[in-house]
């Protein structure tokens, strides 16, 4: 199926937009086919009915992608903002051919190459760990045994993580004019979170599962503000209702697009809490709604920075590995309990999450180091970087030196 693009080159919008109706369509059939391709979508529900009156196979919408491909090679954008509606385009359309073919092309599907090999890459933080960490003996055992007092309760992990997510929301209203009517809806129930259009979206707090005090702000940042929610929220209003660009209403879960905002989002909590803010409202205000004691808090500061230090490199690493069939899971198990000190429950639900998102974890992370290295350590500017990755498409090839 080709779309006619004669006439014009002053109309490269209009044929762009049949393009991206076209381009929502094959998402939305892939996802029908394969669960896990596309986190959400918000656009018309009358386009999805209208899609899914019909069955559609990997295999023809890999083809239709293809023609879409071709299609974008004869428009010559005009304008910037044309030229960065094409850009995106053709990153979005080359990501869902790279998927319905069910090849293995993370630059493709992501806009990045993928990790390189690095056997001893976890042992700088090993030997920071062992000597900061209390105690003797085996590593894993001390983490997690230092770790242990620090779980939040159940009981009371959703009332701290809403005061956390209040605090991110302050703090980036204060830099970011978030859009009219955006906000936030909670859901104790297992799952994946989801902007569900209209500046709203829901996150489902998990409050089964162990979290440490240390992660609450990261999370709320992560998935709130300045996060994902944020992110969708304000394209939303910019992208989708301002500009009619309706690509943006469907939201794979392997795109550019991901990579950058999956990094934004990451990085969110050293917008939100620089420096030595995170530990001072945790200290101050998370440890005794959590009903915790704050002595070690500055100690379980050192501990988490290094921790976290190895947990994303080393998710990206098992991630990427699983979804090339490199990397055999009983060994990835092992690497989590093993290099990451994961106990074997949490490895193990670790595993089955990044089974569900394929190499989209290692994609987060190069997206991460990009969004830091962009944005910059101090400054001025940083905000203004920052909310330059949050409101406009930007591919990760965007971000190489600074605006």
């Amino acid at each position: 199926m080709l779309i006619d693009v004669s006439g014009s080159l002053e109309e490269d919008h209009h044929h762009m937009d049949d393009i991206a109706r076209f381009y929502v369509k094959c998402a939305l059939w892939l996802g029908e086919s394969d669960p896990g391709y596309v986190n959400t979508y918000f656009g018309p529900e009358r386009l999805r009915e209208e899609a899914l009156t019909v069955e559609v196979s990997p295999e023809s919408v890999a083809g239709y992608a293809g023609e879409l491909l071709a299609t974008l090679d004869t428009i010559e954008p005009l304008s910037d903002d044309a030229r960065v509606r094409h850009a995106g385009l053709r990153g979005l359309v080359r990501a869902l051919e790279a998927r319905a073919r069910g090849s293995f092309d993370f630059d493709a599907a992501f806009g990045v190459p993928a990790p390189g090999d690095d056997p001893g890459w976890f042992e700088g933080f090993h030997t920071a760990l062992d000597g900061i960490l209390p105690g003797s003996g085996d590593l894993a055992g001390r983490y997690r045994g230092f770790m242990a007092p620090f779980v939040v309760p159940p009981d009371r992990f959703f009332e701290v993580f809403v005061a956390a997510v209040a605090e991110s929301r302050r703090r980036t209203a204060e830099h970011i004019m978030l859009p009219p009517g955006e906000g936030i809806e909670y859901l104790a129930r297992e799952g994946c979170s989801r902007y569900l259009g209209g500046g709203r979206s829901l996150i489902r707090v998990h409050i089964d599962h162990p979290v440490t005090i240390d992660r609450i702000l990261p999370l709320a940042c992560s998935e709130g503000y300045p996060g994902r929610h944020t992110i969708q929220a304000i394209r939303d209003a910019i992208l989708v209702r301002g500009r009619d660009w309706i690509e943006h209403t469907v939201v794979p879960v392997a795109s550019p697009f991901a990579t950058i905002t999956g990094g934004a989002a990451r990085f969110g909590v050293e917008m939100a809490f620089p420096g030595a803010d995170r530990t001072k409202f945790t200290e101050a205000v998370l440890f005794p709604l959590a009903g915790l004691e704050p002595d070690d808090a500055a100690l379980l500061d050192g501990v988490s920075a290094i921790a976290t230090g190895l947990f994303y490199p080393g998710t990206a690493r098992v991630a990427a590995g699983l979804a090339a069939g490199t990397l055999p899971r009983e060994e990835a198990c092992g690497i989590l309990k093993g290099v990451l000190l994961l106990t074997p429950e949490t490895a193990e639900d670790c595993l089955r999450c990044i089974e569900g998102f394929g190499a989209y974890p290692a994609a987060v992370h190069e997206g991460y180091r990009r969004v830091r290295d962009y944005v910059g350590a101090s400054g001025p500017r940083r905000w203004e970087r920052f909310a330059r990755i949050l409101t406009a498409p930007l591919m990760p090839a965007d971000l190489a030196g600074t605006p």
